[in-house]
């Protein structure tokens, strides 16, 4: 009875440390709606429960949407810069006094490591400017 006790145990833990290797990032927004005139910025989480790749360090691809309607290349908008574990602030963006951007976005990221394969894809986020 142990013994197979032992071994439901072991598998278990296996499915478990299977799912716990992955990596995972999500994306948050300092502000969900964004008057004229104001900034706003995005945190970027970013973990892995193992094992550690060599070079941590990824670069950001942003895609999205205005409206419902795709208004970033199919190649995606690169963030400047490499990140690593933790959180971090992509600042930057603002929602301008004129120009008529006005309009509900949904931003999602890509994060690819330093050979282009992608590491993770964060949640999308809705912005809406006014």
């Amino acid at each position: 009875m142990k013994i197979k006790l032992s071994l439901a145990a072991c598998i278990l833990m296996s499915a478990f440390v299977a799912v716990d290797a992955r990596a995972a990032c999500t994306l948050d927004v300092s502000a969900g709606y964004v008057p004229r005139g104001q900034l706003f910025s995005f945190q970027l989480s970013i973990w892995d429960f193992g094992p550690f790749p060599p070079n941590p360090f990824y670069t950001v691809v942003f895609f999205g949407t205005k409206n419902g309607v795709a208004d970033i290349p199919s190649t995606g908008w690169g963030y400047p810069g490499t990140y690593t574990y933790g959180t971090s602030e992509l600042t930057g963006f603002g929602n301008p006094l004129s120009g008529g951007i006005s309009g509900t976005y949904v931003r999602y990221a890509v994060l690819y490591d330093p050979n282009g394969q992608v590491f993770c894809v964060t949640n999308p986020i809705p912005v809406i400017l006014e």
